[in-house]
Formats: C-alpha cells, sequence, structure tokens
C-alpha cells in the first residue's frame, strides 16, 4: 500500500520512495528513506495534506506526495516522546550532562591548530547556518546587535544579512537562508552552497534546534564534509532541561570532531561562549576532526567504499574547482550535476564515476541519492542514542496538542473556523469598525 492509505494511529515501514529530480531528493533530505518507520498522526480537515512523524519529528506531505511512497509492515501505534523517555528512565540512562569543556578543548577527534593563526587585522569572516525555525535571525542580533545591514546576495533576490559580532574588531558574520540541506535545488540552497565554496568564509557558526536534533543535524553532516573551521550552537536547550531531556555534550563534540556550545539564544544565555569558541576556532583555522560517516560495517561498506574510490578519482580535479573532495564525492553519489559540471571531468573519468557508483548500488541495495541519505541518517542514529536523552512532552506542546483536537478535528474543524470568521467579521463592523468610525467622524 502507499503512504496515503495508512491510517491514523498505525506504523507502517517505508518500501521505495517515488518521484524524481527536486522533489525526490526532497523527500530523502527530510528523512523519508527506505526502511525508516513513520507513523501517521492525522489528517487536515479537508483531508489533505497530512501529518507524520519520521525519525522522531513531525512531518506534513501532501496526499500526492504520499501517494508516491510505499509501506508495508502496517502495525498499531505511535511511539510517542513521552514513551522513549520513560523508557530511558526505567533503564537509567537519564544521567547528568557532562560539563561543557573549556575554551580551546575539544574531543578526541580534533586536529591540531595552525601553529600560525591568521595575521593581526585581517577580517575574521562567518557563515551562520541552520534550518529554519531554529533561532538563526536572534542568535544573529545577539552576535551583532545593531551593528548590521541587510541586502540581496549578487544576482539573487534572497535576503542577506551581514553585521560584526559586537564587542570584536575584524569580524563580519553573514546570515545565510534558512534550509534543511545542500541540495542544488532551491535557490536559498544554492545562494547557501555558493557562498561556502566561492566566499571561504574562516568558519562557520551552525545553530541547530536541540528539541529537534535529529532534523537540524542532517545539515550539520553536509557543512563538516566542507572542511571549514565550525562550532555548533545547540540552541533552545532551556527547553530541553526544563523538560527533562539532557544532550550529552562532551560526548557529541567527540563523535561530530568540532566544539559544542549550549546556548538559548532567546535568553540570551551562552552566547558569549559561542563568540569565544567561533574565534578560536577560526583564528587558529581548527578543521573538523571528522568528515568520515559512512564506517565500514556500514552494510559491507557499499558507500564507504563508494565514496573513498569516488575522492581518489576526483581528487586534482576538487583542488583545482576549489570544492572540498570530501563534499564533492558526497555530491556526485548523489547524482549532483552542478557539482559534475564544475569539476570537469574527462568522459573516462564519469564512465569510471558511474562504476563505481553503480556498482555501490548494486551491493547496497539502494539506489544512489537514497544510499547517501540513509547512510546520513543512520550515523544520526547512532550519535543521537549515545548522546542524546529525549526531553518529555512539553506543556505548550501538550497543550496544542489539545486546541488541535478541536481546530483540525474532523467534524469541528469547519463550524470552528466559520464562527472565528463570524466573530472577526462582528468585531470589525460592529464593534472596532464602528468605534473608529465614530471617532473618524468627531474629528471630521
Amino acid at each position: 500500500m502507499t503512504l496515503k492509505e495508512l491510517p491514523i494511529g498505525k506504523t507502517a515501514t517505508i518500501l521505495t520512495v517515488g518521484g524524481e529530480g527536486a522533489l525526490r531528493q526532497h523527500f530523502l533530505d527530510m528523512g523519508v528513506i527506505p526502511n525508516a518507520k513513520v507513523s501517521m498522526i492525522k489528517y487536515a480537515p479537508m483531508g489533505d495534506p497530512v501529518e507524520l512523524r519520521i525519525h522522531g519529528y513531525e512531518l506534513t506531505l501532501r496526499l500526492a506526495d504520499a501517494q508516491q511512497i510505499e509501506i508495508s509492515d502496517v502495525h498499531d501505534g505511535i511511539g510517542s516522546v513521552e514513551d522513549e523517555h520513560n523508557e530511558l528512565e526505567e533503564k537509567g540512562k537519564l544521567r547528568v550532562k557532562a560539563h561543557h569543556p573549556g575554551l580551546g578543548e575539544g574531543g578526541k577527534y580534533h586536529v591540531k591548530a595552525d601553529e600560525h593563526p591568521l595575521p593581526s587585522g585581517e577580517c575574521i569572516t562567518f557563515a551562520l547556518a541552520g534550518n529554519q525555525n531554529c533561532g538563526k535571525t536572534t542568535l544573529f542580533n545577539r552576535l551583532t546587535g545593531s551593528n548590521q545591514h541587510v541586502g540581496n546576495f549578487p544576482g539573487v533576490t534572497v535576503d542577506k544579512k551581514e553585521g560584526a559580532i559586537r564587542g570584536k574588531t575584524d569580524t563580519l558574520v553573514t546570515d545565510l537562508p534558512g534550509i534543511y540541506s545542500m541540495s542544488p535545488y532551491s535557490s536559498e540552497e544554492i545562494v547557501t552552497r555558493n557562498f561556502v565554496i566561492d566566499e571561504h568564509p574562516k568558519g562557520i557558526i551552525n545553530i541547530v534546534d536541540a528539541t529537534n536534533i535529529e532534523r537540524n543535524l542532517y545539515l550539520t553532516m553536509q557543512l563538516l564534509e566542507l572542511d571549514i573551521p565550525m562550532v555548533l550552537a545547540l540552541n533552545m536547550m532551556d527547553e530541553v532541561r526544563e523538560n527533562g531531556g539532557a544532550i550529552r555534550v562532551n560526548e557529541l563534540e567527540e563523535l561530530l570532531g568540532i566544539p559544542v556550545v549550549p546556548i538559548s539564544a532567546s535568553k540570551n544565555e551562552g552566547i558569549a561562549e559561542l563568540t569565544d569558541h567561533a574565534m578560536h576556532v577560526a583564528k587558529y583555522q581548527e578543521r573538523p576532526g571528522r568528515q568520515d560517516f559512512c564506517e565500514a560495517d556500514d552494510h559491507g561498506g557499499a558507500v564507504h567504499r563508494c565514496l573513498h574510490g569516488i575522492m581518489h578519482l576526483i581528487e586534482d580535479h576538487a583542488a583545482d574547482a576549489g570544492v572540498p573532495v570530501r563534499f564533492a564525492a558526497a555530491k556526485l553519489a548523489e547524482g549532483d550535476s552542478l557539482i559534475l559540471e564544475r569539476l570537469s571531468l574527462d568522459e573516462n573519468e564519469k564512465e569510471t564515476l558511474e562504476h563505481i557508483i553503480c556498482q555501490m548500488e548494486k551491493e547496497r541495495g539502494l539506489d544512489r541519492a537514497a544510499a547517501i541519505a540513509d547512510m546520513r541518517f543512520s550515523f544520526i542514529n547512532k550519535i543521537c542514542k549515545a548522546t542524546v536523552v529525549k526531553p518529555k512532552e512539553s506543556k505548550e506542546h501538550a497543550r496544542s496538542a489539545r486546541l488541535d483536537k478541536i481546530l483540525t478535528g474532523k467534524y469541528t474543524a469547519i463550524p470552528t473556523f466559520i464562527g472565528i470568521m463570524g466573530l472577526v467579521f462582528w468585531l470589525t463592523f460592529n464593534v472596532i469598525g464602528a468605534g473608529l468610525s465614530a471617532v473618524l467622524e468627531f474629528f471630521i
């Protein structure tokens, strides 16, 4: 059956993901991959779209899109955050998270910093990147204060904000468009990728929503492949703590190979420490200590061999094009035509590349784009199991769910909508409108 036919309250396993081009790539980037567990939460009042739960977060799809996804192994139940928290509590895994290390201290995967820091007076540029609605704008305002200006990226009508870090001379932070992945389809994704590759910022500040870390780390993994000094800002940590959750920061640093700083941008907590870490890694060019996520035990190592084979094949081309070789290899394995064009491979190299990828598809049993997405989500699941204790459901979310039962209920949504619109009409023309009309009449 297709995902469109999955009843509310049921869970199933994804068999295949249909579609093509940009739409299918976005399915995969959002975690809709073969063998993933997906649960049906609810339908919209008019039946379209539907709300799903996959990889621990909610996702909304149109029925036409859901119809292109085949599922099997349908069974009762939806695993909730509350259930996961209780299970961990019973197993005694709710430990107090480790203290964050001091400035300059990192995980065991950190490479040694350059002995020669950036010259004094050279502008230290940062790219601020993250998913949409993760608090990026709030963090940008905290970092720059009023010292910022707004424009557009050259040739593209996508908002561009820049500003210096308050109290730090010779710095410039560029607020990049909120994106979910570095796939080359939407203008925002192309702008972000081209900026990081072509403008060569000295560092990346990657902001992550700690309450939805599984979704956010997908972009983080792609940013790590760019081999640019980077610091991870775990935003909304106050909400995680208040609801009984925890993230073991030291362990997460070791697994990612970059500094991880818990912050709350809205409450201005941890911003100073984040700034210190960002300045440190950029000034001393401390590059990510880990970029290899395709571990040897990955289904026989098919993806691992594929990516490393591509890296050896394109190493000189990537250097000439100014593209990080690991990032280029992953994108070529996905089928990224823009990177392929940029590397200028000859026909023999293109044929060899295709043979490498086809062999990986055969061994892995998935197409190229799905295999790379599955590799990334497998690594994310691994590190989240090792470092993240899910919080209980927040009071705000529980209250919202109760309201949704009425506001988006099958039989109550339309009457409620009509009632609200009638109330707005009455207030506009009989209360507020009448009062304003009387005031206007008085002045006239």
